[in-house]
C-alpha cells in the first residue's frame, strides 16, 4: 500500500471480461477507516459493464467516507505483466490489490503465486457461489461466466442446430464460421469422439476430415457477425455475451445452448499477495458485495453473462443467461490448453487449414 498526499492510501484492483474490463469499489470496514484511503480501480470499457461496480463503489464510499475510489479502464492482457513485474520488484508493494481475472489469468496468477487464499468466514457470500466456480484452496472465487454456444442466421436457419456436432456434420459444408486458432471446437470434437484435452488426436482427426465445413476462419467479432448475417456462413461457436448486444442492434441472429452444454468461460475475483491487512479487509468487503445475489444478478443482466451466485434472479426472457446453464456447462482444461497452444497451432495449420 503506497502512502499518498495527506496520508491517504492508494488501493487498486483490476479485472477482465471476454470483451473488456471492469472493476468495482472497495472500502475499509468502519472500524478500520481512520486513515483516508484512496481506492484506485480498473473498470471494463463500455457503459453497461461499469454500472454495477460504480454502484458498489458508491455504497462503499457512503459507508466509509474516509475512502476515495478511483476508477480506471484496462485489461488483464495489459495489466497482468505489470503486476508480475511489480511483484518481482517488491512483493510487498503490489500494483493491484484485487480484481476480476478471466480463467486464463487466474490460472497464470496461481502458477505465479500471485493470489492470496480467500477466507470464506470473511466473505460469507462465497457459500452462494456455484460449486463449479470454486477453486481448490479458495484461491480466487468465481463471479460469473460467458456462455459459449452456437449463434446462427435465424432468417435462413428455421431449425437451428442443437448440438456441437453440427460444426463438423457433413451437411454443413462451407457453412461454418469461427475464429482461427480457436481450439475449443477441437477439444469438443475430441471429447465427443473418445478423446479429451490430454488425448486431442480424435479432435484433430474430426476437423481434418471435415475442414470443408469451414467457410472462413476469422480474427474479429465483426467479421464473424458479417459472415453469418450475410448468409455467407450460417452458424458458428460464439459467446452469448456479445451475441445479445448484436441482437439488440437488430441483427437477424439467434443463439442456441447445445444439448451437451454451453462451454463455460469464467471470470474470478482474486486478492493479490502483498496487500496490507487493511487492503485485504477492503477487498473482502467488496468481493462479498459482488457475490450478493442482487449485485451479481444486476451485473449479469447488464452484461449478458451467466451469474455465478445462487438466488441471482434473471428475467424469463433472458434464459440464455439462466444460472441453470451452470448445472450442465462444459468446463475445459484451460491451463492445459494454454500449455499446448503452440503445438496445437502448428497442427491446426498443417492438418485442418490446409484442407479447407
Amino acid at each position: 500500500m503506497r502512502r499518498t498526499r495527506a496520508g491517504w492510501f492508494r488501493f487498486r484492483w483490476t479485472g477482465l471480461l471476454i470483451i473488456a474490463l471492469m472493476a468495482a469499489a472497495a472500502s475499509l470496514p468502519p472500524a478500520a477507516a481512520a486513515p483516508r484511503m484512496k481506492d484506485s480501480k480498473l473498470v471494463f470499457a463500455g457503459a453497461n459493464p461499469a454500472v454495477a461496480p460504480k454502484e458498489a463503489a458508491a455504497r462503499h464510499t457512503r459507508a466509509n467516507p474516509s475512502v476515495e475510489i478511483e476508477i480506471t479502464e484496462t485489461t488483464n492482457v495489459i495489466m497482468y505483466p505489470k503486476m508480475l513485474a511489480a511483484r518481482q520488484a517488491n512483493p510487498n508493494a503490489p500494483l493491484i490489490n484485487f480484481g476480476f481475472f478471466n480463467v486464463d489469468f487466474a490460472n497464470r496468477g496461481e502458477s505465479d503465486e500471485m493470489w492470496l487464499p480467500l477466507n470464506p468466514a470473511r466473505i460469507p457470500n462465497m457459500s452462494l457461489v456455484h460449486p463449479s466456480l470454486r477453486r481448490p484452496g479458495n484461491v480466487c472465487i468465481g463471479h460469473s461466466i460467458s456462455a459459449l454456444g452456437l449463434i446462427y442466421n435465424k432468417t435462413q436457419m428455421r431449425t437451428p442446430p442443437d448440438s456441437w456436432t453440427a460444426l463438423w456434420d457433413a451437411r454443413w459444408r462451407g457453412k461454418v464460421a469461427m475464429f482461427d486458432n480457436n481450439f475449443i471446437p477441437v477439444v469438443l470434437a475430441a471429447r465427443l469422439n473418445g478423446g479429451n484435452e490430454q488425448n486431442i488426436d480424435p479432435g484433430f482427426r474430426v476437423w481434418a476430415e471435415n475442414a470443408k465445413n469451414l467457410r472462413a476462419l476469422i480474427t474479429t467479432n465483426d467479421a464473424l457477425k458479417n459472415l453469418i448475417v450475410s448468409g455467407e456462413a450460417l452458424f458458428g461457436p460464439f459467446f452469448a455475451t456479445i451475441f445479445k448486444f448484436w441482437e439488440l442492434e437488430g441483427a437477424p441472429l439467434g443463439f442456441v445452448a447445445p444439448k451437451e452444454g454451453v462451454v463455460a468461460f469464467p471470470i474470478y475475483l482474486c486478492i493479490v499477495k502483498g496487500s496490507s491487512p487493511e487492503q485485504i479487509a477492503a477487498a473482502e468487503s467488496v468481493i462479498n458485495d459482488l457475490l450478493s445475489p442482487e449485485t451479481n444478478a444486476r451485473y449479469a443482466r447488464l452484461t449478458f453473462r451467466v451469474p455465478g451466485v445462487a438466488g441471482a434472479a434473471m428475467p424469463q426472457q433472458e434464459q440464455i443467461m439462466t444460472p441453470k446453464l451452470l448445472d450442465k456447462a462444459l468446463w475445459l482444461d484451460w491451463k492445459l490448453m494454454g500449455e499446448k497452444a503452440s503445438d496445437w497451432r502448428r497442427r491446426w495449420e498443417r492438418e485442418v487449414k490446409s484442407r479447407m
